[in-house]
């Protein structure tokens, strides 16, 4: 070392400073790798060298900044270090300060950090110790147990608990080194994410943009988190940044109110609530307050007195803004219950206000606040005193005798001491009174009064009818004023809404009728009655009252004259709760003429009782008493008939005629609708009565309730409600029909009631009330059959019955009701009514329009051609003003529409109008949809465009250019497709429905006017939506990109540097790949990028084709091509071409047109007859002639017809054409023919295939037509083979001449299974003998031979695709023998044989081919006829199903030894190729894979090896083992698109109990590890709560497996029942349950709860399960080998106190913060039941001296460690596992049961009890079936007096949680 020091120039004279040092040390550490940190550099001699001369070691380390200095890894910081220790005498630290900060070396300096934070903390633990630390155990001395567990020595040990690292790493992660230290505080953010928060938080500000978006997630975070690690944090940042943590908490707030819980847990747990609440956030702090003097953390007055005093007027103002919000929520019913105000936290904040000082301006907001507070709760009025200008005369409390006295007041009402006018008369003394105490007893019972309200509903009704007199008589009697009366109004209006006949609306009827005198005084509150929608059915007499009132009464009302109280009366109903129930309508002019409306009009319009009572008759109808109430019931009670008659001499002695409206009542709602049996008999009383008025009334309230359930909601839900009213529409027929008595049209229109019904879907509840209302015509004389209006109605019903999707029940009803008449339900002749009549939505829209041009004055058009007589004068007179139609997008949209033709506009300038009309209405109907989806598609092209382009480019307002110009163009574009063909019907549409509703009819419709009208404005049309999509498309984009847009802006202000978009660019598959022109660079687009996007600017609009369109048959054709003139043809070509107008021909006018194009193309073709289409150019003649044939057409009156008779004419010069031109030439014009319309297509296919005409036997015709696809080649080989069995002349010649064509020519259009049919037909042909043989034999024998040479050319060429074509040839033999009905098991080993001498079957290559072919042959024949023909679409895979097992059976060994183990191997094979190709498809079809042919294939290999093999033991159980180890290859996780396929054939019959029930039971490994494999793809579905369609059917299909072997094989569910709960997730209970249930079919359940049973006595209770699954694989060896010395003789105790930490999962594999679980489950479970296997051994062997024999036992103190080490979400995971162990009776179920109960008795910890509770609880709470074991367990817990569960506070935390746990204690009681 000194000679390197001396030749590199150091001796005495010159020694090396601490600069030169470092560069030296850091040239050896550089060189430091830990596989060459023994073997380089001696640091010692190194050391001892330096040392002879004085060297400051702390400057050394400092000096390490130079330029070149970096190390590999953590071995050159250790090298370092050491050479620091070797070198350093003294006890100086080593300087870690000297890494802080910012280095110029900044490489350098973060290779030194990535190797101090992985090096271990033993190298520097001095100096980390001495560093500024984040935190320290100390400053958790007054924490919870578990924050300072967390705390720990380890953590703070921890190399990241240095604020000065985290600071330094901040520092270098705001500049250019951002991405390496990424990583570092990514290592950071997995492994101590709350230490590098901690140390964020206590950093300096300003903090850079990194920093803050750290620190703003992670508060979040750890906020909003559960468990010990946010405790941790919260109780830190407390420590160390106060004003962040309430920041932080507001920001929760704000962002979610319903986090306010959250909020109070944190700062409960904190200690920290009173410094929360001093915030200047005075609504979070009210709220906070409000919600923490519920939980009584907080004493609330005093706290808002406190704040009031500081904040004074300020905080005044909060609390007045926090109650009116609040308050408001109180007064809406849409208001969840949890948000409401408790009215005691409202009465403090009254009482507070009330007593402290408020400023004017705040004054008159908590005056009208009380008075809204007093509305809401009347007594409040009681509690808090009325401010300055309140109504006066209440008290704030009342004593004890004016108490005494005002309930003996009430005594007194109710016992008929004092009647109602006395009590009124008394109140009205004590309310003018001098003397307190009688104002005191008025107060009281006015309070009281009102109070009572909310209990009315539970009064008897004779109680009831005294309070709705009492009530009703203190508003008559003016005995509450102001406030109060407002109160009393509303009480009765909210009364009145509920349903008729239920106690509370005859309450508001009752107390209304008592003061409807006054109800002049108040026009809006009759408003607000007659807004009521049951009120005029249930109480015409009040509606009728309140319209006569006449008008000049309820304008005096509002006179200003009028007295204080009439004032303040009429403003009540103006009340905002009011208002918030339900708007009221404007106030009539008149109310004798305003009809009551109801907030949505009914459904059914055709039924009205409002005629039925409207005569006012003099009878004063009234209630009967209680007693004669009581009379009249027990009469009805008891009436039969046997004592009809008396009966009815008794009612008449009792019934009068004013309670007659009771009565009724009474007799429909509570007799005639629940009790339909007995409907004769009270119909029969009631005829006895031989009453004309109670029949009215008795019918009227039938009509009444009727319309009430046929319009209700619920009845359309509820099938109870349906059967009311069907017996009160059996009772009405009773009644009317049955009598004789007609049901009016006025009040009943029955067709239209089922015509309503049908429009608004309630045919559910129309047909069968209908019904039962028809039923009783069998009792008629009058309306039986053939009676004209029954039979009208059963017409309609039996056209509902063929014609309408209806029901099997409504269509079983319309059954009945005709064998009930006695009638042939197919003899009715059905209506036509709802098949012609227009859709609702037609009709709407022509009464829209109607309403529109009502003022339209067009009834002058003239008979004869449809010409208008009306002046101009009187036109004018009644058109509406040209700018009353113009739409907001064009305002002035008539300048630019064009009228042609001109004259006949001008000769009718009424109809000018109605274009404009059209024009507009169909612009607006089209512009929404249209331009919402072209500027959604648009402006996500251009996003993705953009953002992709734009990624490196630094100036925004290019990138904003740019995508304007691309969004603009592309929306509008998209708009101008898409609106165009849409916009030409609906203007055609709307054109005529408005021509015939003003004038022309059918005969006179100006159909090519309005065909020209469309044409000439369409175009404008389109250039209106396309406006608006361009100007829409501008905002959009702004909102989508404005991020990027600020993040450029940002980026530049802040740095200046270049910007890029890295998370853009590394998304990018292929930026590096692109040639140099598209790459894009760091400066951003090159201006030839650019251009791309300025192009958008100068690309011209694609011109609009005008085209003819006929909008009935929707036929289009562009009219604009045009032939080049000068070819000297007939006939001028430029009148096809589209100028202003197009021409219009009539049928003979096209047909003359078109003779003359066919013949100058004839004679074109004549030229050159021989030249094939496909050599002639672009140009030619010919081309440009053919053209212009379809053109014709389109400029037709009726299009299609015209095509049509084209068509004919050109398949008849087809069949005459001989040469090779002209035969293409008409297949050509055919095809452009049929293009323009389906009905073209289907009519020539039709003929061509179809037709009987010897013509078509022209075999270069028909092959040019297939080749041309006009003749589909399936429907040809059918067709062709059913001519060839007829036996049609001229066909057999034809036939085999077409196949040699189509197959054997030099350019083959078809192949061999395309004309299979036909060949088997003339295969069958020639077995018959005769002429036929010879060709027929030479054409099959030519096709064998092309497809022998092509196979051996083929294996000799190794051309796959042609081996493929001949392998397919053989497969399509197989199909066809397997489907002639002939085919028997010796043909089909015929033809075994044949394929194995063709050697198919003998090369592995050859034969694997083979099957993969025949595999995809079946799959793609299923794919094609899948729609079309589902029994042809399973030809394929059924024959391959045969063909598979016939080899399998036809098999044998090659070596002769063991042909059942060969033909299983050959087995395996084929699945394991069947499989391949399911691969294949799956992987790529991906989401349009189809498993129903696969799942076909492989279900039909079960039945038929089934069927093959079953009798064969030995050899089928190795068959279902080849098949179960398949459907282990094909399982979901592997797999997901064959998941439904999979489960079903998992479940197959010819699957699972055959493999379940094999001897010995083999199969139950192999069906273990399927179910596994189910329930581990189910898992990450099942976490959500939400479960998808899809999830939730493949769910329901696993319960159902699961039930099947629950009630099948309970056996193999007991054995492996710890291997499936293994994989089951937690939130499937009732999946677990199901197996947990699960017990030997041999054992009878004892049952649960039995009283006094004794478990202990069962003689199961002592035998072990079998338990199959290896629960012990799951413990590691060795601990497993320390537990079992542990569970020995207590040794290896260090297993006992780290067995928490044991069961922690990997962190690495871990993210806690995502909520993923941290503990190992499975181990978990294995523990569980391994310590407990050994428990129970343990007992067997030891004396049960105790009485508790399992305490103080090895085992139960690992249970007793995990209960109480366990965090709770490791305890819930302990417990369930126990749980999972509570099933049948067995050692193992007595012996769990007991620790459970064991560890429930020994804990002193609540929530251990509770915890233990709600595993026990949860598992019981959902649908059958519950464990024995679980049902045992819970049952002794909690009656057991021995565990005191009812007295532990979790059973009665919550109102909710209470009612539960009594629910279930009563059970339990009463099933005991």
């Amino acid at each position: 070392m000194n000679d390197v020091l001396r030749r590199a120039g150091y001796d005495n004279s010159r020694i090396p400073n601490e600069q030169e040092i470092a560069r030296a040390l850091g040239m050896m550490a550089s060189q430091q790798t830990k596989s060459t940190a023994e073997n380089t550099w001696d640091l010692k001699v190194f050391v001892s060298v330096l040392s002879k001369n004085t060297v400051d070691w702390v400057k050394v380390i400092w000096a390490l900044d130079y330029p070149d200095f970096k190390i590999p890894s953590t071995s050159g910081l250790e090298f370092i270090v050491a050479v620091f220790r070797a070198a350093e005498k003294s006890d100086r630290l080593f300087p870690l300060e000297a890494f802080w900060g910012r280095w110029s070396n900044v490489a350098g300096q973060i290779s030194l950090l990535r190797g101090l934070v992985a090096a271990p903390v033993t190298i520097l633990e001095q100096e980390w110790a001495s560093s500024p630390r984040i935190f320290v155990r100390s400053q958790f001395a007054q924490s919870s147990p578990e924050v300072r567990s967390h705390a720990s020595a380890g953590l703070e040990s921890s190399v990241w608990n240095c604020i000065p690292l985290v600071e330094t790493l901040m520092v270098l992660a705001d500049n250019d080194s951002n991405d390496d230290v990424k990583p570092i505080l990514d290592l950071d953010l997995k492994s101590n994410t709350e230490l590098l928060f901690l140390g964020l938080v206590q950093l300096k500000t300003p903090w850079n943009s990194l920093h803050q978006d750290l620190v703003s997630k992670l508060l979040h975070v750890y906020l909003t988190g559960i468990g010990i690690i946010p405790q941790f944090v919260q109780t830190r940042l407390w420590q160390v940044n106060q004003g962040l943590f309430v920041s932080g908490l507001l920001d929760l707030y704000d962002h979610d109110r319903t986090s306010l819980i959250k909020v109070l847990k944190i700062t409960e747990d904190l200690s920290i609530l009173d410094k929360v609440l001093e915030v200047k956030s005075f609504a979070f702090a009210i709220d906070l307050a409000v919600l923490a003097s519920s939980r009584n953390l907080l004493t609330l007055d005093t706290w808002l007195q406190n704040r009031i005093q500081a904040g004074q007027d300020a905080f005044v103002r909060a609390c007045l803004d926090f109650l009116s919000e609040r308050i408001i929520n109180n007064g809406r019913r849409d208001v969840p219950t949890s948000k409401e105000l408790p009215v005691e936290t409202i009465a403090i904040f009254l009482q507070v206000l009330l007593a402290s000082p408020i400023s004017p301006e705040n004054s008159e907001a908590f005056k009208n606040l009380h008075n809204t507070c007093l509305q809401l709760h009347p007594h409040l009025s009681s509690i808090t005193p009325v401010p300055e200008g309140g109504d006066a005369g209440t008290e704030t409390s009342f004593s004890a005798e004016v108490e005494e006295a005002t309930n003996e007041y009430y005594k007194r009402i109710y016992r008929g001491d004092i009647s109602i006018m006395d009590i009124v008369e008394l109140l009205k003394r004590f309310k003018n009174s001098s003397d307190s105490r009688e104002q005191a007893i008025y107060s009281r019972m006015i309070h009281n009064l009102f109070d009572e309200y909310h209990f009315f509903a539970t009064h008897r009704e004779k109680e009831l009818s005294i309070t709705s007199d009492l009530f009703g008589a203190i508003i008559q009697h003016q005995l509450v004023s102001y406030i109060p009366l407002g109160i009393a109004l509303r009480y009765v209006l909210d009364a009145l809404r509920n349903p008729p006949g239920s106690k509370m609306f005859n309450f508001g009827a009752r107390a209304l009728t008592c003061f409807q005198s006054r109800l002049q005084e108040w026009p809006t509150y009759c408003t607000h009655l007659l807004q009521i929608p049951h009120l005029i059915q249930a109480r015409p007499d009040i509606v009728q009252y309140i319209e006569s009132i006449p008008p000049s009464v309820n304008a005096g009302v509002q006179d200003s004259t009028a007295s204080p109280s009439v004032q303040a009366s009429a403003a009540i109903p103006q009340l905002p709760s009011l208002q918030d129930v339900q708007k009221p309508a404007p106030q009539p002019t008149n109310l004798s003429t305003a009809s009551p409306r109801s907030a949505s009009a009914p459904v059914f319009t055709s039924l009205n009782v409002d005629t039925l009572l409207l005569a006012r008759d003099s009878i004063d109808y009234e209630i009967p008493n209680e007693q004669v109430q009581d009379k009249i019931l027990f009469i009805v009670n008891n009436v039969s008939l046997t004592n009809i008659e008396a009966k009815i001499e008794e009612m008449k002695g009792l019934l009068r005629e004013s309670a007659y409206r009771w009565f009724s009542n009474y007799i429909v709602v509570k007799r005639a609708s629940i009790e339909p049996n007995y409907h004769g008999l009270y119909l029969q009383f009631l005829g006895g009565l031989d009453s004309s008025l109670l029949y009215r009334h008795i019918l009227h309230e039938t009509y009444v309730n009727i319309k009430i359930l046929i319009n209700s909601e619920k009845t359309v839900q509820s099938s109870s409600d349906r059967t009311l009213l069907k017996n009160l529409g059996s009772w009405l027929g009773g009644m009317t029909l049955a009598r004789n008595k007609p049901i009016k049209h006025k009040n009943l229109a029955f067709k239209e009631l089922i015509i309503e019904g049908y429009d608004s879907n309630r045919l559910i509840v129309v047909i069968p009330f209908v019904c039962k209302v028809l039923e009783q015509c069998k009792k008629s004389k009058v309306f039986k059959p053939p009676n004209p209006w029954l039979v009208a109605i059963l017409r309609l019903l039996v056209e509902l019955f063929q014609f309408a999707d209806l029901t099997l029940q409504l269509k079983f009803a319309i059954e009945v009701l005709c064998k009930s008449l006695e009638l042939d339900l197919k003899e009715i002749e059905p209506t036509s009514i709802l098949k012609h009549r227009p859709p609702q939505g037609m009709a709407n829209q022509q009464a829209a329009l109607a309403q529109d041009f009502k003022r339209l004055s067009m009834t002058g058009y003239a008979t004869s051609g449809g010409a208008l007589t009306q002046s101009t004068a009187q036109l004018n007179s009644t058109m509406p003003t040209q700018q009353d139609v113009s739409t907001d997008m064009i305002p002035s949209l008539a300048t630019f529409v064009t009228f042609n033709p001109p004259a006949f506009y001008n000769e009718r300038p009424a109809l000018k109008r109605l274009v404009l009309i059209a024009i507009d209405r169909a612009i607006k109907e089209i512009v929404a949809p249209v331009v919402d989806r072209s500027v959604t598609i648009a402006g996500i092209s251009t996003r993705e465009m953009i953002i992709k382009d734009f990624a490196m480019e630094p100036n925004e307002e290019k990138m904003r250019k740019a995508a304007h110009l691309m969004v603009q163009n592309l929306a509008g574009s998209l708009a101008l497709v898409t609106c165009k063909e849409p916009l030409r019907v609906s203007m055609a549409n709307i054109m005529r429905t408005l021509f015939l509703q003003n004038g022309f009819t059918e005969q006179t419709l100006p159909e090519q006017a309005i065909l020209l009208t469309v044409n000439d404005n369409l175009e404008l049309a389109c250039s209106v939506i396309e406006k608006a999509a361009i100007e829409k498309a501008i905002p959009e984009i702004e909102e989508s990109l404005a991020t990027a847009f600020n993040n450029r802006k940002k980026h530049r202000e802040r740095t200046g540097q270049p910007y890029y978009d890295m998370g853009t660019y590394q998304a990018s598959r292929y930026p590096a790949n692109l040639p140099e022109p598209l790459r894009i660079r760091p400066t951003g687009l090159s201006p030839q990028q650019l251009l791309v996007y300025e192009d958008f600017a100068r690309m011209p609009q694609p011109a609009l084709e005008p085209v003819l369109y006929d909008a009935e048959h929707g036929i289009q054709t562009p009219l604009n091509t045009k032939v080049e003139s000068g070819q000297g043809y007939p006939f001028d070509t430029n009148e096809v071409g589209f100028e202003s107008t197009a021409p219009v021909y009539s049928s003979h006018q096209a047909l003359e047109k078109f003779a003359q194009i066919i013949n100058e193309l004839d004679k074109l073709v004549s030229l050159s007859p021989n030249v094939p289409w496909a050599v002639l150019p672009p140009n030619h003649d010919v081309k440009m002639l053919a053209r212009l044939v379809p053109m014709v057409p389109a400029q037709s009156y009726n299009p299609e017809e015209t095509a049509l008779k084209f068509s004919q004419k050109v398949v008849q010069l087809l069949y005459k054409s001989e040469n090779i031109l002209s035969r293409e030439l008409y297949v050509i014009l055919l095809e452009q023919l049929c293009e323009l319309s389906n009905k073209v297509a289907k009519e020539v296919m039709e003929w061509l295939i179809y037709a009987d005409d010897e013509r078509k036997f022209n075999v270069p015709v028909t092959a040019i037509l297939i080749r041309a696809g006009l003749v589909p080649l399936v429907d040809q080989d059918m067709q062709l083979a059913r001519l060839i069995e007829m036996g049609r002349p001229g066909v057999f010649d034809f036939a085999i001449k077409l196949i040699r064509e189509c197959i054997l020519s030099e350019q083959p259009c078809a192949n061999r299974n395309e004309f299979i049919n036909s060949l088997n037909a003339l295969n069958r042909l020639a077995q018959r003998g005769g002429k036929a043989v010879e060709p027929i034999v030479l054409l099959i024998d030519d096709i064998r031979e092309r497809l022998q040479v092509s196979t051996q050319s083929a294996t000799e060429m190794n051309d796959n695709s042609v081996l493929r074509e001949q392998l397919a040839f053989i497969f399509a033999e197989w199909i066809r023998l397997y489907q002639l009905p002939t085919s028997n098991e010796k043909a089909y080993g015929a033809f075994i044989n044949s394929i194995q001498q063709q050697g198919v079957l003998k090369g592995e290559e050859i034969s694997s081919l083979f099957f993969r072919v025949c595999t995809e042959m079946s799959v793609e024949s299923y794919l094609k006829y899948m729609t079309t023909n589902t029994t042809a679409a399973y030809q394929g895979v059924d024959a391959f199903v045969k063909l598979i097992v016939t080899l399998v059976k036809h098999y044998s060994d090659p070596h002769g030894v063991n042909n059942s183990t060969a033909k299983v191997t050959y087995l395996t094979t084929l699945l394991s190729i069947i499989v391949l190709v399911l691969a294949q498809a799956h992987e790529q079809r991906r989401e349009q894979f189809n498993q129903k042919p696969f799942l076909r294939l492989f279900s039909g290999l079960l039945t038929e090896m089934n069927v093959a093999y079953e009798s064969s033991p030995g050899m089928y159980i190795q068959i279902l083992t080849a098949f179960s180890n398949t459907f282990q290859t094909l399982q979901p996780m592997v797999f997901p698109g064959f998941t439904f396929g999979w489960l079903s054939l998992i479940s197959h019959r010819a699957f699972m109990p055959k493999l379940l029930l094999a001897e010995g039971s083999k199969g139950w490994p192999l069906y273990q590890k399927l179910l596994i494999s189910l329930f581990r793809f189910l898992t990450p579905l099942l976490v959500n709560n939400e479960l998808q369609n899809t999830t939730r059917a493949l769910y329901q299909g696993t319960l159902r497996v699961m039930l099947v072997l629950l009630h099948d094989f309970p056996e193999f569910l007991c054995d492996y029942h710890f291997s499936f709960c293994d994989v089951i997730p937690s939130s499937c209970i009732q999946l677990r349950n199901l197996i947990l249930s699960a017990f030997p079919r041999n054992m009878r359940l004892p049952d649960p709860f039995t009283p006094n049973l004794k478990v202990d006595l069962l003689a199961e209770i002592h035998q072990p399960p079998r338990v199959l699954s290896d629960y012990t694989v799951n413990l590691p060896v060795m601990f497993r080998r320390d537990l079992d010395a542990y569970l020995q003789n207590r040794e290896q105790a260090a297993v006992l106190e780290n067995v928490g930490e044991a069961l922690t999962a990997d962190s690495n594999g871990q993210d806690l913060i995502a909520g993923g679980s941290k503990y190992n489950v499975p181990m978990i479970n294995a523990l569980v039941l391994y310590v407990g296997v050994n428990g129970i051994a343990q007992l067997h062997v030891k004396t049960a001296e105790s009485s508790s024999p399992i305490a103080q036992t090895p085992p139960m103190d690992i249970y007793q460690q995990l209960a109480n080490e366990l965090d709770a979400e490791g305890r819930y995971i302990f417990l369930s596992a126990i749980a999972n162990q509570l099933r049948y009776p067995n050692s193992h179920t007595h012996y769990f049961s007991r620790v459970l109960l064991f560890l429930f008795y020994e804990t002193s910890q609540e929530s251990i009890k509770e915890q233990i509770t709600r595993v026990l609880l949860e598992r019981l709470v959902v649908n059958r079936p519950h464990p024995w074991g679980l049902l045992i367990t819970f049952i002794e817990l909690i009656k057991n007096p021995r565990y005191a569960f009812w007295e532990h506070s979790f059973t009665r935390i919550d109102p909710d949680i209470e009612k539960l746990f009594d629910s279930v204690s009563r059970s339990v009681k009463r099933s005991a």
